[in-house]
């Protein structure tokens, strides 16, 4: 662990996209179960689900030019206040389409507050260290999906109907997080928004567009791993899939104490497509596992590999843009989060339908080696670029 990196602003950024996330994922399954009690239809319930990701996708590249316009604390903020409110909302309402309004306003408010965030931790990074910023980031995502459900679940009861304990203490933790925004720093690094001269910086999206598709079709994989790996368990006659889950955010947290150094020595798409071919081999032989134990060696893997990629490609985009322009880079980024993991299940679920659970983690495999592909021909094009342009001057 590098006392360079947990300086006290990158603990309180960090706290703070924890908490988002957290309260995020305290809602996200729960009000599910809120909306079929309210109309008893299973249509409305998983529209709670589908609203609130439509909302915050559709928001996220707005949400990166106010970053880029004004500063992180006062876009957060904003972004927590409409979380906030619409909490507040819940605590009373009776209607599915008034239900149906504020999740679409939590959506909009996580979209902001989850991106600028994100934009505020690394801004609070040394250069040196956006890679494991970025990493630590992904991985109080990835624990935040754990535990947020369960806390959730917990807090509305054993009969499912006391939501009221849930929104008021998902009332509470965000004015905690308001508080805490309020109270950090803005970076030092912020730029003058007046200039008229940041809001005309262009965008080659000839080098972020290879990069953002390899981010999609991870995400597409990954949702499909994450969607449909209980099921393929259960129609294997495994029993339980909680070991998985252990073993694969084991795998997770361990590639952040690696993957920085090995970056930095063999280069960022060596090691996208290296991961990615990892990938695809581990879900390989998950599509042909025959015992639970040999679903739960091979978790290890692919845990490691899901734990790399998004982190690279987010510090790549980040590094590839101006300052000006890192809340767009951050935008983008997530919006290809949000796309792969939005079309995902429902891509995968499709396959699954038609054929089987292992085809869609064959589908998988294959995905991860054309990214694998992809990424070494980046690698190659843009290391024949740099000699080229070496040579002729």
């Amino acid at each position: 662990m590098n006392r360079n990196l947990w300086t006290g602003k990158f603990i309180l950024s960090l706290s703070i996209l924890f908490g988002i996330s957290l309260v995020s994922n305290m809602v996200l399954s729960t009000l599910t179960v809120f909306a079929k009690n309210l109309t008893q239809v299973d249509t409305y319930a998983g529209l709670m689900t589908t609203i609130f990701t439509i909302a915050a996708l559709s928001v996220r590249l707005f949400a990166g030019m106010l970053l880029d316009r004004f500063n992180c604390k006062k876009v957060v903020v904003t972004g927590l206040f409409l979380m906030l409110c619409s909490t507040i909302l819940f605590l009373s309402c009776q209607d599915i389409y008034a239900a149906l309004f504020f999740r679409g306003i939590q959506g909009v408010g996580f979209g902001i507050s989850s991106t600028g965030a994100s934009t505020y931790i690394v801004k609070n990074l040394d250069p040196k260290y956006i890679l494991e910023g970025v990493g630590y980031s992904s991985i109080a995502n990835g624990i935040t999906a754990v535990i947020g459900p369960s806390l959730g679940y917990y807090l509305i009861g054993v009969r499912y109907d006391n939501f009221t304990n849930l929104f008021v203490a998902v009332s509470i933790m965000t004015s905690v997080l308001i508080g805490l925004m309020i109270v950090g720093k803005e970076p030092v690094t912020q730029i003058n928004y007046k200039s008229h001269k940041i809001a005309t910086v262009p965008i080659d999206m000839r080098c972020l567009a290879i990069p953002l598709v390899l981010l999609f079709l991870n995400a597409l994989t990954q949702s499909g791993v994450v969607s449909f790996i209980s099921l393929y368990a259960i129609s294997l006659g495994f029993g339980s899939i909680g070991m998985f889950f252990s073993v694969n955010a084991v795998g997770i947290i361990t590639s952040r104490f690696f993957m920085n150094r090995l970056v930095r020595k063999y280069g960022k798409f060596t090691m996208i497509a290296l991961n990615s071919l990892v990938f695809s081999i581990s879900i390989f032989f998950i599509s042909r596992v025959q015992t639970n134990i040999q679903l739960i060696v091979l978790a290890f893997p692919a845990g490691f590999a899901m734990g790399s990629i998004a982190p690279i490609i987010n510090t790549y985009i980040v590094e590839s843009l101006p300052l000006e322009k890192m809340g767009l880079g951050n935008a983008m980024y997530y919006s290809g989060l949000d796309l792969g993991y939005g079309l995902g299940s429902f891509v995968l679920g499709i396959i699954a339908l038609n054929y089987s659970y292992s085809h869609v983690f064959l589908t998988g495999a294959i995905i991860q080696l054309i990214c694998c592909a992809l990424a070494l021909a980046y690698h190659y094009n843009a290391k024949k670029n740099y000699l080229t342009e070496n040579i002729s001057q």
